[in-house]
Parts: C-alpha cells; sequence; structure tokens
C-alpha cells in the first residue's frame, strides 16, 4: 500500500539502502521522519527531521559553500493536494504559488546542481520518471505497484554527468 512515508515501503526502502551504503555525504529536503541521510529536513516540526524549514530554503543554505553531497533523497509531496496537506499541518496557508510543482521543482533541482559533487547521485520518488534532467543521467527506474487503483511510486536513480560521459550502475 502507499504510505507518506515512502521509504517504509519495503522495495523502496530497498531501492534507497542499495545506494545509500556508498554514500559519504547525504541530503533529504523532504525527509519526514526518515534518518536515512547525513543531513535531514522536513518542514514539518513535528516530524525527526534535523531542520525544519522549506525545502529551498534547506537547499540554500549549502549552495554558497564547499560542502558537497554525493547523495541526494528527492521525495516531495507528489500533488497539489498533498503540498496542501503539509502545510496544513504546519498551519501554513498554501497559495497558488506553492502548487506550481514545475516551477518550484526546477528551483529545487537547480540548488540540487550546486550542492552536488560530479558524480553524485540523486534518488527521486514520485508519479514521474523524470529524475533530475539535463545534466543527469538515469541508472535505473523501479516502479512500484500499489495495487487497486493507487498510484504507483517511481522511483529512479539518476547520476550527475559532465560533457555525455556514462557511468556503470553501482548496483
Amino acid at each position: 500500500m502507499p504510505n507518506r512515508d515512502t521509504f517504509s515501503i519495503p522495495p523502496v526502502r530497498e531501492f534507497v539502502e542499495s545506494r545509500i551504503r556508498n554514500s559519504l555525504r547525504s541530503i533529504d529536503p523532504f525527509a519526514r521522519n526518515s534518518g536515512l541521510c547525513t543531513f535531514t529536513n522536513d518542514i514539518n516540526p513535528e516530524t525527526s527531521a534535523m531542520f525544519h524549514e522549506d525545502a529551498e530554503s534547506f537547499l540554500s543554505r549549502f549552495s554558497d559553500n564547499d560542502l558537497k553531497f554525493d547523495l541526494v533523497i528527492l521525495d516531495p509531496p507528489y500533488s497539489p493536494r498533498q503540498v496542501k496537506e503539509a502545510y496544513d499541518e504546519v498551519g501554513k496557508k498554501t497559495t497558488k504559488i506553492d502548487c506550481q510543482q514545475p516551477a518550484s521543482m526546477k528551483r529545487i533541482r537547480g540548488l540540487i546542481n550546486k550542492i552536488t559533487r560530479h558524480g553524485a547521485v540523486c534518488l527521486s520518488f514520485g508519479w514521474n520518471s523524470v529524475g533530475m534532467g539535463s545534466g543527469w543521467v538515469q541508472e535505473e527506474i523501479l516502479l512500484v505497484c500499489h495495487g487497486g487503483y493507487h498510484h504507483d511510486t517511481i522511483c529512479t536513480a539518476s547520476r550527475k554527468v559532465e560533457n555525455g560521459e556514462t557511468f556503470e550502475a553501482e548496483i
């Protein structure tokens, strides 16, 4: 079954754990209660994340220093309804801009590009397989079917590359 704690779903957790064990410095801007990464954030202060900011503010704190990450988990709310639910939980009014996911995800991906090193891996989760887009190559896509009329969870592993290079998957 789907679960708002994405990494409690066994195949999703295995997908993450198979890559995170090779990571030295990792970051998760939408962590909820997941402690899988070195640095964790969630807008909800009731979660166990280290920081409690919106994802853009959190990622921006690392964009102007030399600290570079080798793994990013990108598990944002998948729909405007989920964005509204997350904001309602913390008493924040949801605006039209908050629900414009393509624009906000473009800014978040830009910040991820700034804070990751060459060869870094981004594990993206959602209802699409876009991953990180340009400058990254997709190494694996895992489709997790939840049965019935539930949306599948699409898990994408992408690696940051330069000038069209490729990598062998590290599985």
